[in-house]
């Protein structure tokens, strides 16, 4: 059944996202040419950034972002192009940085025109479109960052401790296995923090701990790059290489492309509206937010980008990574990590993979419990008991799948980033076109002088 569902949801997705694709570039371009170059300059005044605004805020969104796939997700979907036929995996990675140079400004533009408007994304999709599809993008982000980016992460956490167990101790568990003592053992301690509702501390304390484990993450993949300068020729040949002769999807877009924008758009939540709904939560002005928002946005898409399909081509180089089995198909999940995770201690030794693990770990608890605040903003009607019940139903749904059907969890998140960046980029064009001129900063003096 699990098997029959993915096969229908990718169906789906692979005939929705050589139509999307050019539509979320051209409409996202002209709304974020619009707000930087007309809207900004006289709805906003010029703001400075404070340290104090940046650094909680933006450790958090960093920490989150990376934790939606940065490694997990690219991994899979470097599996499924090589999987395709496109040996030149590496061509991946410069279709996903030509299409950040449009998703970025996008980034930047829903945030400070969240702030100019003063709503979130539910807020102004209803009152801009319509009130129904501000009913339908709540429910949809909820399904994705509870269920979607939660299946990532609970496959993260599952995988990391299945390969170290495996690799180092030479204990393999079964599915069921893994699914009572790494998944399950998750689930309750994220149940027990959200009931207590000690789950706002936890993720005060997470603030330092992902800073931390960042840190660790660009010292470890700075290690990586000295000890293999000799392969850098290598992997930039191979990304021309696989641009130039690319696989084709529908309608002759290059599969490369598609997978590569579905992980921008994943990765760095790039208008999904994300950053919109937490620059809701300060008090910085909407140039300083929008700022604020563009920095993890720009160092996610780096990490996700360049550093994992680097180590990724690397490993599949060496011997230490297999991206496919030997019948072609993408292998699973904990495969593709382990290897990862090899080709790592290959290269720098036990301290990579110390790294790596702690990193994927605490990423994806922050992304878990990070989850639960869009569950109480986009739900606000809901009392705390009936927010509570629908974010852990979510939650046991994805650690299930995360080891039964993680391929459903991955194919679901390609339809969810669809209808989300669908609805939200384009309330976002209409108010650049019809609605801005409300928000006029004369506007406002008059206003407050009547």
């Amino acid at each position: 059944m699990l098997h029959q569902l993915e096969v229908i949801i990718t169906k789906v997705s692979e005939a929705i996202w050589p139509v999307f694709l050019p539509f979320i570039l051209l409409v996202g371009a002209i709304m974020a040419v619009r707000t930087i170059f007309i809207v900004q300059k006289q709805t906003t005044k010029s703001a400075k950034l404070q340290m104090k605004n940046v650094i909680g805020p933006a450790s958090i969104s960093l920490g989150a972002m990376i934790g939606t796939g940065a490694i997990i997700g690219v991994l899979g979907a470097l599996s499924k192009l090589s999987a395709s036929g496109q040996s030149n995996i590496e061509a991946m990675a410069i279709w996903a940085l030509i299409g950040s140079c449009i998703m970025l400004p996008v980034s930047y533009s829903e945030t400070l025109n969240s702030k100019i408007m003063n709503k979130t994304p539910k807020e102004y999709i209803g009152a801009l479109l319509n009130p129904k599809l501000g009913g339908v993008y709540a429910v949809c982000f909820v399904a994705l960052a509870v269920f979607g980016f939660g299946g990532f992460q609970f496959s993260g956490i599952d995988s990391v401790f299945a390969t170290i167990l495996n690799d180092k101790f030479s204990i393999e568990l079964s599915l069921v296995q893994r699914y009572l003592f790494i998944v399950v053992p998750v689930i309750a301690v994220v149940a027990v923090l959200v009931l207590s509702k000690k789950h706002e501390l936890f993720m005060g304390a997470m603030t330092y701990m992902i800073g931390t484990a960042v840190l660790g993450y660009f010292i470890f993949f700075t290690m990586f790059v000295m000890k293999t300068a000799d392969y850098i020729p290598t992997f930039f040949s191979s990304m021309i290489n696989g641009m130039m002769n690319p696989v084709n999807a529908m309608m002759g877009v290059p599969l490369g492309f598609i997978l590569g924008m579905q992980k921008v758009i994943q990765t760095a939540e790039t208008g999904l509206g994300a950053l919109a709904m937490a620059s809701q939560e300060s008090d910085s002005q909407p140039r300083e937010a929008a700022m604020i928002s563009l920095i993890p946005t720009a160092i996610t898409v780096f990490v996700s980008i360049v550093v994992t399909s680097y180590i990724a081509s690397y490993g599949v180089q060496v011997g230490t990574l297999a991206l496919v089995d030997a019948n072609g198909a993408a292998v699973g999940t904990v495969a593709r990590l382990g290897g990862y995770f090899k080709t790592a201690e290959h290269v720098v030794g036990i301290f990579g993979l110390i790294v790596l693990a702690a990193f994927t770990v605490l990423s994806a608890l922050t992304t878990i419990l990070g989850s639960y605040y869009y569950t109480t903003k986009l739900f606000k009607e809901n009392t705390v008991n009936k927010n509570i019940a629908i974010y852990l139903v979510l939650v046991i749904a994805a650690g299930t799948l995360a080891v039964f059907g993680a391929n459903v969890v991955f194919e679901a998140v390609d339809l969810l980033l669809f209808v989300l960046s669908g609805i939200n980029v384009t309330a976002l064009a209409v108010f650049t076109f019809k609605h801005w001129e409300a928000y006029k900063l004369d506007k406002k003096v008059s206003n407050k002088i009547a």
